[in-house]
């Protein structure tokens, strides 16, 4: 078992995790048009990108993504006052996409205007950039590395920092992810898919027209439970107990069977049978199949009865690599608090995703335990099951 001791975030809903917990708890949306420059015709949610203690020299050399990591991670860290030397903590970083926005203004550069890139642009586009920038920036000197496994990104690094824990090699770890993927060439070819939604993300509900890309990060602080105590750390929720698994099926269609085995394997994990769940953060994208399917797979792990079911990707959009730390952070925030995140922009409910969503605000409710759900393309699935902490 483990502790989570601090929290982080900057997300399209606002700096830091009390901003997010108090706009998602209200039932705020922050996905507002795509801008014509970056293609429009969709929605999208974007951050406000704040100053940070983090050295000018260091920011100098970041893709937007590295530095919303970084002012995660510094929250992270702040609130969990740390004793460990640097040796000792390490740092987790889940990354969808990576540095698209100097990817994409290289390539302009280069082709479309005869120039060179950047001297800087390979640090800055390298996919392990957000994890080196967490470790440079905050000084922490422990098993640092980027996960990559799309939309799962971040919830797969928060269980690998468990295992960095688990095998003593780090007393805490900074585990979160960061996604900065507005950039022209990258919404185009979302674009292509035709699975963007035109004006906004309507998880489970009756008339979704798709999904709506989002940014931002998110970082949780993760110690073994025994450790925490022994400090007197403040102990906001604890880690029960994690789930993987590969549908080794459909490159971009989600796979009913594997999905729930990800859930079942979450439960084992932490000991706990389904009716012990009181609440699950869906992946809940907005897609007309995404959500049917994992609702499904809902029914077939917890049965006619399930638990209280919400997306909070329709207040934030879809983070891609930052979604399963932000959401983790969400449900944290819900179980410290005492209140069920609502699902925003909801229409009404569709017969094929027959689940109580939460719609349009909050609700109290003392939560014990809750599931965190992340499943993306490629078939890669990642559940967490978290617990109120004593």
């Amino acid at each position: 078992m483990y502790a989570i001791t601090g929290v982080g975030a900057l997300s399209p809903l606002g700096r830091g995790a009390g901003a997010l917990f108090d706009a998602v708890r209200a039932g705020r949306s922050a996905i507002g048009p795509l801008p014509e420059a970056l293609g429009g015709g969709v929605g999208a949610a974007f951050v406000e990108p704040p100053e940070s203690g983090i050295s000018k020299r260091l920011t100098a050399a970041m893709d937007p993504i590295a530095r919303y990591a970084c002012i995660a991670a510094e929250e992270a860290l702040g609130q969990a006052r740390l004793d460990a030397p640097p040796e000792r903590v390490g740092a987790v970083i889940g990354v969808g996409i990576g540095g698209i926005r100097t990817t994409d203004e290289s390539y302009h550069r280069l082709y479309g205007q005869d120039r060179k890139p950047d001297a800087l642009a390979i640090p800055k586009i390298m996919p392990s950039a957000p994890a080196s920038a967490v470790s440079m920036a905050l000084g922490l000197k422990g098993p640092s590395f980027v996960v990559s496994s799309a939309c799962a990104s971040s919830a797969h690094a928060v269980i690998e920092a468990m295992h960095w824990l688990r095998l003593g090699a780090a007393d805490a770890m900074v585990a979160g992810g960061a996604e900065a993927p507005f950039a022209y060439g990258l919404m185009m070819a979302w674009r292509a898919m035709h699975i963007m939604a035109p004006d906004t993300c309507r998880p489970f509900s009756i008339d979704r027209k798709g999904m709506v890309m989002g940014e931002g990060a998110a970082c949780l602080v993760i110690e073994r439970l025994a450790d925490a105590k022994a400090r007197g750390a403040p102990i906001l929720a604890l880690i029960l107990g994690a789930g993987v698994t590969a549908d080794a099926d459909h490159l971009v269609k989600p796979n009913r069977e594997s999905i729930g085995r990800a859930m079942r394997h979450a439960l084992a994990d932490a000991g706990l049978a389904p009716g012990d769940i009181q609440y699950i953060n869906a992946h809940g994208t907005g897609t007309s199949l995404n959500d049917a399917t994992e609702a499904a797979a809902v029914r077939d792990v917890f049965g006619d009865a399930p638990p209280v079911v919400s997306s909070t990707k329709g207040a934030t959009g879809h983070t891609m690599g930052a979604a399963g730390a932000v959401e983790a952070v969400i449900t944290v925030g819900a179980l410290h608090g005492g209140w069920i995140p609502p699902t925003a922009n909801f229409l009404g409910p569709d017969p094929e995703c027959s689940l109580d969503c939460c719609p349009g605000a909050a609700r109290t409710a003392t939560l014990e335990v809750a599931m965190s759900n992340s499943f993306a393309f490629g078939g890669l699935n990642a559940s967490l099951v978290l617990g109120r902490s004593a």
